[in-house]
């Protein structure tokens, strides 16, 4: 039997570890340092803490892919930025692998037929003691430096930007299922594995950083931003004026096949507060076109509702929906990273939905009269945005210029036009979830909070008077059969006696 003083221990151990729970970070490169004449550049990889609260750094582990036909890595040129005191990168572990034919492994990284790849780890001195600590605030920690030999394009071509990928789960397991690996310290002799919030790559998205022409020849003005691609410039000298230019694709509406996007309201149980919508696709021009595979992500606002679950509603043409990026996330404070406005309580869901043979091809058309849903999304909204009449449900789906500072993972929607041959579509509209959609975010309208009798479980046992009739919960004849009131229905037994 176990004393009351081994008890009372493991308690406060169980205690301690509910209290910590599993911290997250986001991840992201940062340039440091840049020869245009040597073409030579350095880079910091930095860290920091995504959920509010301040945490220890313990050890971490580093898989980093990037394009060999645009940088070599620096041999021996890997440094730790943390205090020498307290931890330590062995150079002789470090793993720098470059120019791999890895095409016929996977497709996610564009530039897999030269694939390059570094892994490097930096390890905690002392588990006693601990390291550095991640600030709640979410101040950026430099843990390390890495530095590349560039092509000569890279630096005198705007057209030219390097790409470094952070390895993870649904983006590089196609080439090896080595990933980033961050642990926190949480006390003597003791660490856990941390959760990572953001994967920010470097890539065209992060202007000048990537793209080093622009600093090595000031007169370069990029077309990788909206003003530059609506100027009428030829920004970059290459001959290509504004949505002639590819590198302006993000910010111009392709004439190509297009597609409007929508997640409409399907069901809701206002007592449960269980609420599925679902995923549409309507052709935004005249022509009609066959569905390929898809790819989705959707922000949503994580403090209103919890994930409950997805599936596909194609054909057997269609593989089954997938999860991807190890989603749904939830409860993630990502504050002053972009302008979604639920950002401090951010959640986001990836899916897709594949074709079973890209040699058969699909067989739902997506035509421009009518909506066609694809999927379903069900959620489990809180009590309060069912009551609430000033509370609705806000979502987005990802896309280039809104939530690209979260992650670079966008809506992706092909046309299947022959056998093995597809072609990406691009949105025209992105319809997403907020108070101007009515209904469909706004669920006392549905749920008659406010526009009708007091009915339902949640309606009848909140201790409000919902439909300002002076009656609450019970005592209001509209909650007669809700199920929280039967012991308050029920009739007194008749008296008699002499």
């Amino acid at each position: 039997m176990k004393t009351n003083k081994t008890l009372i221990v493991l308690a406060l151990w169980l205690a301690t570890q509910i209290a910590i729970g599993q911290r997250t970070y986001d991840i992201r490169f940062v340039l440091d340092d840049l020869d245009c004449t040597a073409n030579t550049v350095c880079y910091m990889t930095q860290l920091r803490s995504a959920d509010g609260i301040g945490w220890h750094l313990a050890g971490q582990n580093y898989r980093i892919f990037y394009d060999g036909s645009m940088a070599e890595y620096i041999d021996e040129s890997a440094e730790s930025l943390l205090p020498d005191s307290q931890y330590f990168l062995d150079r002789s572990n470090l793993q720098d692998v470059q120019h791999v034919d890895a095409s016929s492994f996977g497709f996610s990284l564009p530039f897999a037929d030269d694939l390059s790849f570094l892994n490097y780890s930096i390890d905690l001195m002392s588990l006693s003691t601990g390291g550095v600590n991640l600030p709640g605030s979410g101040e950026w920690v430099s843990t390390s430096r890495l530095c590349f030999n560039v092509a000569e394009a890279a630096t005198t071509d705007p057209n030219q930007c390097l790409e470094l990928v952070w390895a993870r789960m649904g983006k590089t397991d196609d080439y090896a299922t080595a990933f980033v690996e961050v642990s926190q310290w949480v006390q003597s002799n003791s660490t856990t594995d941390a959760l990572t919030n953001i994967y920010d790559d470097l890539d065209s998205e992060d202007s000048q950083d990537a793209c080093l022409a622009a600093i090595c020849d000031p007169q370069v003005m990029l077309e990788v931003t909206e003003e530059a691609c609506t100027d009428g410039i030829d920004n970059d000298n290459d001959g290509l004026i504004d949505c002639q230019d590819d590198q302006c694709a993000p910010f111009c509406v392709s004439t190509a096949t297009q597609y409007d996007i929508t997640l409409d309201l399907a069901t809701i149980d206002c007592v449960s507060g269980i609420t599925c919508y679902d995923v549409k696709l309507k052709s935004a021009a005249a022509d009609a076109f066959i569905l390929g595979s898809q790819e989705y992500r959707l922000y949503y606002n994580s403090e209103m509702a919890t994930y409950l679950l997805s599936q596909s509603q194609l054909s057997n043409a269609y593989q089954p929906l997938a999860l991807q990026d190890g989603t749904p996330i939830e409860n993630r404070n990502a504050t002053g990273v972009g302008n979604l406005p639920y950002e401090g309580d951010l959640g986001y869901l990836s899916f897709s939905i594949q074709l079973a043979d890209n040699a058969v091809g699909g067989d739902q058309i997506i035509n421009s009269n009518a909506f066609t849903t694809v999927a379903q999304v069900c959620f489990t909204m809180t009590a309060n945005v069912i009551n609430d009449g000033a509370i609705c449900f806000e979502a987005d789906w990802a896309r280039v210029g809104a939530t690209d500072n979260y992650g670079a993972e966008v809506v992706m929607i092909e046309e299947w036009t022959a056998a093995n041959e597809v072609n990406e579509a691009s949105a025209a509209s992105y319809n997403n979830l907020d108070a101007t959609r009515g209904n469909d975010a706004c669920f006392n309208l549905t749920c008659d909070q406010n526009n009708d009798d007091e009915k339902g479980d949640i309606l009848c046992s909140d201790g409000v008077d919902n439909d300002d009739d002076g009656l609450v919960d019970c005592a209001d004849p509209g909650c007669s059969t809700s199920i929280v009131c039967d012991s308050c229905n029920a009739q007194a037994p008749s008296l008699s006696g002499n």
